[in-house]
């Protein structure tokens, strides 16, 4: 409980003190460690972050690592596919997004989808997207 409440500590005062972009590959670290509901908080501080450099393009990256996220926590069969198309949509208005493994590299918004539909719990991303459809 005292870890917990530390991070909160850390988390409500990160933005202020830590670039956007150290937050937001701290996320993908902590949505990469198959925790992903414990990486809403730190995506909301990298959001924080980001907002406060007047940095867009970062943002719109780090949301879509957020639908992702927040798709794979929610655990029930078929919230994936109902938030495809929303993470679909963010994902048009992007050419690059950071991978989704160490080191998180710029790559093709495109092959990182593919990656995460095939790194899901059901293994095969189509189904995914054809509920989706």
């Amino acid at each position: 409980m005292l870890r917990t409440a530390l991070e909160r500590v850390v988390l409500r005062y990160a933005p202020g003190i830590l670039p956007g972009s150290t937050l937001h590959r701290h996320a993908l670290a902590v949505f990469a460690s198959g925790r992903p509901a414990l990486a809403e908080p730190v995506f909301e501080a990298a959001a924080a972050a980001y907002r406060r450099e007047l940095r867009v393009e970062p943002l719109a990256r780090l949301r879509v690592h957020q639908s992702l996220a927040r798709a794979r926590a929610s655990g029930v069969q078929g919230e994936e596919a109902e938030r495809m198309l929303e993470i679909v949509r963010s994902l048009n208005r992007l050419d690059r997004l950071e991978s989704l493994r160490a080191p998180y590299a710029l790559r093709d918004a495109r092959a990182v989808l593919s990656e995460w539909l095939s790194d899901g719990p059901h293994g095969d991303g189509r189904a995914v997207l054809e509920r989706a459809a």
